[in-house]
C-alpha cells in the first residue's frame, strides 16, 4: 500500500507470487486411512456447513429471477457454483455461521472461553512488536491466548475457536509477530474442513484492510506452511463478501485428512496500518478451525506452488531477500513462472463459490495468473527471455542485493504489454492457449475480478461519527482485495505431468503517487 512513501519504496521492487490448489488426494495412505475410520464415524455434516440446497433462500433474495418462475433447486445450486453475483450473499451467510456458532462460546450453560497457560503445557510461544518493520530490534511481549469449543449435539463435528492478543497498535504500519508451536488439535478431528483467521475487536468484530493488515497468518502442518492460511488480500470486494472471505471452507464433501500423529503450528504478522500517531487500538488475532470425524468425507491434499526461492549460499555467502521475495524492475512490466512436476494422479478441485483454488499475491503489483497443464518449454517459455534485475533499479540507501535468481522477462519488442508478448509467445508453441487450466486476472469494472479497493480516508474525530479507534486515522489510499481464481475444465494429472504458473507483474499506477 506504501509504495511510493519514501522508506517503504524497496517493498515496490519485490513481489512473490503463491498459487494454492485444492487436489483429490489418490496416494495409498490417504485412501488406506479413510478406510480405517469408517468404523469411528457417523457420517454426521460438519458443523456449521451451508449445504448447497440450503442455499436457495440465499439466492431466492438476491436472485433477478426470485419469482414464480424461479429455477428449481438445482438449477440455483448450479447458479451458486457459476454465478459470481450471488457468491458475496453466500459467503457472508456462511460467515454469519461461523458467528453464530462463535456466540454460543458466550450463551449461558456452555464452558465458554478457557485461558491457555502456555508455558505450563510446553507451547512455544513468541510474541515481538516492531515499531517499523526495519526496527533493528522487536520488543518482547507476552501474550495470551483463548480457546473455546463447540460441538453439534453428536459431538462429531465442531469449531476450535481460538484467539490470541491483546495486541495494541498506534498505527505507522508497526508489526505484530507471533508463533504458536505446537497448536492443540481436538482428539476426535480426523478432517479439517474450514478455517477462519481473521483480526478481530474486544467483542469479536471482524476486522477490514484497513485498519489491520494480515502481513501473514500460517497453519503449518508437521512443518509444512501454507497448509491453511490468510494474507493481506484474503479479504474480497465488498460486492464479493469482503471480510467474508476471512473464512475459507473446503467444498462440501472434502476435508484435509489427519493423522493421529500429525500436529500443527502456527506463526503471524499483523500490522497497523493506520496514520502514525492514531489513536491507541486494541485487537486480536482469531484463528480457528472446523474439525470432523466423519469418515465418509473425501480426503484432499494441498499443492501449495510459489515462485522459486531467492535464498542461497555461494563460497559461504548467504544471499537472501525477507521473505523470500524477488526483485522486480519498477515500473517495467515483466514476467516470471515456476514450473514443476505432478508427483501422484489426481484432479484439481475447482469450486469458484469456496474460493477454490486461490492466490496469494502483492496485488498492488499483480497484473495476471496464468496456470498451465505444460512446461515452459512446450509454451515456449525459454530462459533466454529472462534477465537479471539490474542493482541500479535497487533503491538508494538500500542494503538489498540484486542477485543471479531475482530474474525476469521484460518484453522490450514493439508495442506489446506483457500480457500481449506473453500470449504471442503461447499461440505460437507446441501447447498453445489450449494448455490454459486457471487464471486471475484484473478488471476494475467487475466485483469479482477488482484486487484492489479504494477506501477514502478517516480522522480521529467522534464528531464525524468515528467513534472507536479501529476507525480512526485511516489512509485514504487503494487497497490490496482477493479477486478470483477461474479455471475452464477438469485439471486432470498423472505423476510426472508438467503445470507452469506465470505472472505478470508491474506497479499499479495510481499507487505511484510521486513518480520519483
Amino acid at each position: 500500500k506504501k509504495a511510493a512513501k519514501g522508506e517503504a519504496k524497496l517493498w515496490c521492487t519485490r513481489t512473490k507470487v503463491c498459487f494454492a490448489l485444492v487436489l483429490a488426494a489418490m496416494l495409498a495412505t490417504v485412501a488406506m486411512m479413510a478406510r480405517s475410520r469408517s468404523n469411528h464415524a457417523s457420517g454426521l455434516s460438519t458443523l456449521g456447513a451451508l449445504p448447497r440446497r440450503a442455499t436457495s433462500r440465499i439466492l431466492r433474495a438476491v436472485s433477478k429471477e426470485a419469482d414464480a418462475s424461479s429455477p428449481d433447486i438445482e438449477e440455483l445450486d448450479d447458479a451458486l457454483l457459476h454465478d459470481p453475483l450471488l457468491w458475496g450473499a453466500y459467503r457472508r451467510e456462511s460467515m454469519d455461521a461461523y458467528l453464530a456458532e462463535r456466540a454460543k462460546c458466550d450463551e449461558p450453560g456452555h464452558p465458554g472461553w478457557r485461558s491457555v497457560d502456555m508455558d505450563a503445557e510446553g507451547i512455544m510461544n513468541y510474541y515481538t512488536y516492531h515499531l517499523h518493520p526495519k526496527s533493528p530490534k522487536g520488543e518482547r511481549n507476552p501474550i495470551g491466548w483463548e480457546v473455546c469449543d463447540v460441538e453439534d449435539e453428536a459431538n462429531q463435528s465442531g469449531w476450535t475457536f481460538t484467539r490470541f492478543g491483546p495486541f495494541v497498535g498506534e498505527g505507522d504500519y508497526d508489526w505484530h509477530f507471533v508463533s504458536i508451536n505446537p497448536m492443540p488439535r481436538h482428539p476426535r478431528a480426523k478432517f479439517m474442513t474450514a478455517k477462519m483467521f481473521a483480526p478481530v475487536t474486544r467483542d469479536g468484530r471482524v476486522l477490514s484492510y484497513p485498519p489491520v493488515h494480515t502481513h501473514h497468518a500460517h497453519m503449518g502442518l508437521d512443518g509444512v506452511h501454507h497448509w491453511f492460511d490468510s494474507h493481506g488480500d484474503s479479504i474480497c470486494a465488498e460486492e464479493q463478501g469482503g471480510t467474508a472471505c476471512y473464512l475459507r471452507e473446503e467444498p462440501e464433501g472434502y476435508g484435509l485428512p489427519l493423522l493421529e500423529v500429525d500436529s500443527y503450528l502456527l506463526d503471524f504478522i499483523l500490522n497497523d496500518v493506520r496514520k502514525a500517531g492514531s489513536p491507541a487500538m486494541t485487537f486480536y488475532m482469531e484463528t480457528s478451525l472446523r474439525w470432523s470425524a466423519d469418515a465418509s468425507l473425501t480426503p484432499v491434499s494441498r499443492a501449495h506452488y510459489t515462485m522459486h526461492s531467492t535464498n542461497f549460499q555461494d563460497n559461504g555467502v548467504e544471499y537472501s531477500h525477507p521473505f523470500n521475495t524477488i526483485l522486480l524492475p519498477l515500473r517495467e512490466e515483466s514476467i516470471m513462472w515456476h514450473t514443476g512436476k505432478w508427483l501422484v494422479p489426481g484432479r484439481v478441485i475447482y469450486s469458484p463459490v469456496d474460493q477454490t483454488p486461490y492466490l496469494h499475491s502483492h496485488r498492488s503489483f499483480l497484473k495476471g495468473m496464468w496456470a498451465f497443464a505444460a512446461s515452459p518449454e512446450e509454451l515456449g517459455l525459454t530462459p533466454d527471455l529472462l534477465e537479471l534485475t539490474p542493482q541500479s533499479a535497487v533503491p538508494e540507501g538500500s542494503s538489498e542485493l540484486a542477485t543471479e535468481r531475482d530474474a525476469c522477462w521484460v518484453p522490450r519488442d514493439g508495442d506489446m504489454s506483457a500480457e500481449e508478448a506473453m500470449w504471442h509467445v503461447i499461440r505460437n508453441s507446441e501447447a498453445g492457449k489450449e494448455a490454459a487450466r486457471c487464471w486471475l486476472t484484473t478488471n476494475d469494472d467487475l466485483a469479482d475480478k477488482r484486487t484492489l479497493d479504494f477506501v477514502p480516508g478517516t480522522d480521529a474525530s467522534w464528531r464525524d461519527g468515528y467513534v472507536e479507534a479501529w476507525q480512526q486515522g485511516w489512509e485514504e489510499s487503494w487497497y490490496d482485495r482477493a479477486g478470483q481464481v477461474y479455471c475452464n475444465q477438469p485439471w486432470l494429472f498423472e505423476p510426472g505431468d508438467n503445470y507452469t504458473i506465470i505472472a505478470v507483474n508491474g506497479l499499479d499506477p495510481r499507487l505511484d503517487e510521486d513518480g520519483g
